[in-house]
């Protein structure tokens, strides 16, 4: 069970200063493009595929609703308990993260150490910063944030490229743990990241790697709800670490029994695409 844990981690550790906007509320709209190794979207627990995922950002002060359309899953966090809840509309079950499972997302974090069932995490590189590039998006001053972030775990260096456009407006910590802990003042508007996991033999795993893409395509301020943050009531929500793999795999079958893991997930709308270099200033 250990083993299936460490890789679990190693795949969680794939899903960014300025003046700021204070009390940012409402919700912001954008897509990622996420390609994933094929043992990635093979493993037994894997909801990961490559395509376009349809995001939509609820935010309002320590809270955070982050809801995918194309996977039906949620996130909603609040800074102040603090909690971070994943849950799915498929399965009707969800999964509040302890601190053990926390701490392991915690990846591009600049902590000299994590560490996730007893496993230490060495931070061995870690070069992101802000840069002197700015750019305008949706009418908003961005800094491109930039640098190469690796860790040593269980024997194998893993290894992230990640460039950012970073905004003015407020990023509460919900956020940053949905970006495996990147410690950035703002919500990106555009941004990507490589992952490299080396390659691993341990239960056949093989090659660990992903390219995800962001690109935000609307920013609507807006009076926000506090229902907007409540959990469905007939929800099952599990808060063992140990039901971590269970409730994954319950949401990637029904993913796959929808067609939505396995299909061809390639529509998009905005500017978002494979490689970036070309096309975006990085």
């Amino acid at each position: 069970m250990k083993k299936a844990f460490i890789i679990l981690a190693m795949c969680m550790l794939t899903i960014f200063g300025m003046a700021q906007e204070k009390n940012f509320e409402g919700e912001i709209l954008f897509e990622t493009f996420e390609n994933y190794s094929d043992y990635i979207q093979k493993m037994p627990f894997s909801i990961y595929f490559n395509g376009v995922h349809k995001m939509r950002l609820i935010v309002k002060g320590d809270k955070m609703h982050l809801i995918d359309e194309t996977t039906k899953c949620h996130v909603i966090a609040d800074n102040s308990v603090p909690s971070y809840v994943h849950f799915c509309d498929l399965t009707k079950t969800g999964m509040d993260y302890d601190k053990d499972i926390v701490v392991a997302m915690r990846a591009l974090t600049s902590d000299k150490e994590i560490n996730f069932v007893g496993i230490p995490a060495l931070l061995t590189n870690y070069t992101f910063a802000k840069t002197d590039t700015e750019k305008s998006i949706l009418g908003r001053k961005c800094f491109l944030y930039a640098g190469n972030i690796n860790r040593k775990m269980a024997g194998t260096e893993v290894k992230y490229e990640i460039k950012s456009y970073i905004s003015d407006i407020p990023a509460p910590n919900g956020y940053k743990m949905y970006l495996n802990g990147l410690e950035t003042p703002g919500i990106a508007l555009k941004y990507s990241y490589k992952y490299d996991g080396g390659h691993l033999s341990l239960m056949n795993v093989g090659e660990l790697s992903s390219y995800v893409e962001a690109d935000i395509t609307e920013i609507i301020p807006r009076e926000v709800n506090d229902n907007e943050f409540d959990i469905p009531a007939d929800y099952k929500i599990l808060k063992k670490d140990v039901a971590l793999i269970k409730y994954i795999n319950s949401v990637r079958k029904q993913l796959v029994k929808l067609g939505v893991k396995g299909e061809d997930n390639d529509k998009k709308t905005t500017g978002v695409h494979y490689k970036t270099n070309d096309e975006w200033d990085f």
